[in-house]
């Protein structure tokens, strides 16, 4: 009887695993995302493209839906998160280390000492943006019987953390001042997006204010100056629209009840703000230190003013100077001297040639470092080291 055949052996296929590329993850933490007035946080990641994002924060506003990422809450409850403020503990510690981030990057100073333990028990390095008041405030340098987190947690967040990002040198020179390590200081403007800049052309308008209602916004000595123009000018003298709200708005309201060329037009949406812009003849920018110390880092409407063709006539402030040069990107004054704010307004709204070719200077200095696509790649290429 013929042997049978030997059965061959099954051999397993040879099967090519997908060489899909590994893309880190990144923890963005703010203590709130996203407040009505910190659009500039999205707008750090919005040339992203090497790492996913994910948003940490113990509460989630409005706004959090804008957030192109993942988002998670370090607490469920109002003591789950009294508890996480004070000693770092989340309950989703677990779900951060499966998630196996690279790094977290956290915004303004409080926010950095909230991320502190997370990013330390993550293993992981630590970023921290300051934004201005947050390097500026003296609520943070105060002597106080129970010292606030920040302060508790200062010194072991300047020897953990990798880098200090700052909105404009004037911050980083701040925190220099306050014992930063220098070698950890990293100026880095944000930006805005440039893609729809609009030539300056002559125009016929009203002045515009562009902000919140409070104190380091300076809009007091900006109406003193529209007092002094009303005085001198009369019925010539230019008009002047308040686009914003905030907590000194009454008191700002009653300083400006006889002068009939302020209009308060109140809390803007973008599109509003476009339109009031376009009808707008110049941008004013009063800034100052506050009485708490409070400190602007580098207005975002300086940068928005810019692109849309507007003169800005500015004070003396914080990262102002690194945009606005004085006779050559714009005009500034001094903080707090509404004779001399005055006189720039007088000469703003006169027609120049001069004037014209200031926006045009600002606009090619917005396209050196403040254009947000380039100022986002470069923050991704340092924040991965790629």
């Amino acid at each position: 009887m013929p042997e049978a055949a030997p059965v061959a052996s099954a051999q397993k296929p040879d099967i090519q695993k997908p060489n899909i590329p590994y893309i880190p993850n990144i923890i963005v933490f703010r203590d709130k995302l996203l407040l009505p007035s910190e659009g500039f946080i999205k707008t750090h990641y919005s040339a992203f493209d090497a790492a996913n994002l994910v948003y940490l924060a113990s509460q989630f506003g409005w706004r959090a839906g804008e957030l192109d990422g993942q988002t998670i809450a370090t607490a469920s409850g109002a003591l789950q998160r009294f508890v996480f403020k004070q000693t770092g503990h989340t309950n989703r510690l677990a779900d951060l280390r499966q998630l196996a981030p690279k790094l977290v990057h956290a915004h303004f100073g409080r926010g950095g000492a909230l991320a502190l333990p997370v990013a330390q028990a993550l293993g992981v390095p630590l970023y921290v943006t300051f934004h201005g008041g947050d390097a500026t405030k003296q609520t943070h340098s105060r002597r106080r019987l129970i010292p606030t987190i920040y302060q508790r947690r200062l010194s072991r967040l300047q020897a953990y953390a990798s880098g200090f990002l700052c909105v404009s040198k004037f911050v980083s020179d701040r925190l220099a001042a306050q014992g930063f390590p220098a070698s950890k200081l990293i100026t880095h403007y944000i930006g805005i997006d440039l893609a729809d800049m609009t030539p300056p052309t002559q125009r016929q308008g009203r002045l515009l204010f562009i902000g919140r209602l409070v104190d380091k916004k300076g809009v007091d000595i900006l109406l003193a100056a529209m007092r002094r123009l009303h005085n001198k000018l009369g019925k010539k003298a230019p008009g002047l629209d308040i686009a914003g709200a905030g907590p000194m708005e009454d008191t700002l309201r009653t300083q400006a009840a006889d002068l009939p060329s302020v209009k308060f037009l109140g809390w803007q949406t973008p599109q509003q703000l476009t339109s009031v812009m376009r009808a707008s003849q110049a941008v004013v920018v009063p800034s100052r230190m506050a009485a708490d110390g409070d400190c602007e880092g580098l207005p975002t409407v300086v940068l928005e003013s810019i692109r849309a063709g507007l003169p800005v006539v500015a004070t003396n402030h914080a990262g102002i100077p690194e945009v606005i040069r004085d006779q050559e990107t714009g005009f500034l004054v001094p903080e707090n001297d509404p004779d001399a704010l005055a006189a720039a307004l007088s000469a703003v709204m006169r027609p120049d040639d001069h004037i014209q070719q200031m926006v045009v200077n600002a606009q090619a200095r917005l396209q050196q470092d403040f254009n947000a696509a380039i100022q986002s790649d470069k923050l991704q290429r340092r924040l991965l080291g790629i």
